[in-house]
């Protein structure tokens, strides 16, 4: 692949803020799958290094989002002691059965998630997450139609998008500006939310999810995170120091040197306001939230980005 045509397919993914998590990760697939099918090995060493530049590139695209990490960071172990043809092979290999497991993990989730939540009058979400909107969809595929509560989403209304996409599936919903949400709690039974990373450390979501689950725990209303386990992290890699943020443009310009926009994408949820993380695998909480968290191991190469 010319590195130009790379370069493009990496400012898209960053530029692209209401993609869905299976559209990158299907478009990180596809690039990976072009580059490296493209390349022709020489020694291991020299080879290897092209994988870890390849996999840096594509998370600092979206440093935030885990399941970058999760497929470069799956990638690098599998070709783990292979020669550099072997490592050539290996890595397509390990991303053709990761773009075919992702459509099988996803409706196992959305399965799991609208058993789940079928046990609940009425539910808000928050944003747009791929896995609650399945959830949703497959409830009201099945009969279980819930009010659904959400909002718009700002800066850049990727919840609007979800709530015309529930509505389309037959659910009943309400959308409202992003602070709605905080006056209608009292109005709904669980909130369900989606993650673009999960560590020891707190879960990393759409800025403003750590306020309202503190106001929905605080009401004792159950807290669901819905997401495949490849949301989960380990501590060292990333510990929320670097926050994700974009142009102040989305919201407005700076029309003064004594203005200041802020246009932080991403805040931290704490572990104990989460009622539990649903996954592909069922629901986790507590010692087992933390055994499974502990377990996801950084390729060598990957660390100190």
């Amino acid at each position: 692949m010319p590195a130009n045509r790379w370069r493009q397919g990496i400012d898209k993914m960053i530029a692209d803020r209401r993609a869905s998590y299976d559209e990158i990760v299907n478009r990180a697939v596809a690039l990976l799958i072009d580059a490296i099918g493209d390349s022709v090995p020489s020694d291991a060493t020299s080879y290897r290094n092209r994988l870890l530049r390849l996999s840096r590139d594509l998370i600092g695209a979206r440093p935030s989002s885990a399941h970058l990490f999760r497929l470069v960071n799956g990638m690098l172990w599998a070709t783990d002691g292979a020669s550099a043809e072997g490592m050539r092979e290996r890595a397509l290999t390990y991303l053709q059965d990761y773009r075919v497991n992702l459509a099988i993990t996803l409706e196992d989730l959305a399965e799991t998630g609208a058993k789940i939540l079928s046990g609940y009058p009425s539910i808000m979400t928050f944003s747009r997450s791929t896995t609650v909107g399945r959830a949703l969809t497959r409830m009201a595929e099945q009969g279980m139609a819930r009010p659904v509560y959400c909002s718009e989403g700002r800066p850049n209304y990727e919840g609007q998008t979800l709530a015309s996409e529930l509505s389309w599936a037959g659910m009943r919903v309400t959308l409202g500006v992003d602070m709605a949400l905080f006056g209608w709690l009292p109005k709904v039974r669980a909130l369900a939310i989606g993650a673009d990373s999960i560590s020891t450390q707190g879960m990393v979501s759409k800025l403003g999810t750590a306020p309202l689950t503190r106001a929905a725990r605080e009401l004792e209303i159950p807290v669901y995170v819905l997401c495949t386990s490849d949301k989960f992290m380990p501590a060292e890699y990333y510990s929320g120091r670097d926050l994700g943020s974009g142009p102040q443009e989305e919201i407005m310009p700076a029309s003064s040197d004594r203005l200041t926009v802020s246009n932080v994408y991403f805040d931290i949820t704490p572990l104990d306001q989460i009622t539990g993380v649903v996954t592909e695998q069922g629901r986790l909480q507590g010692d087992e939230l933390m055994t499974a968290l502990r377990q996801v191991r950084i390729f060598p190469g990957l660390r100190g980005r």
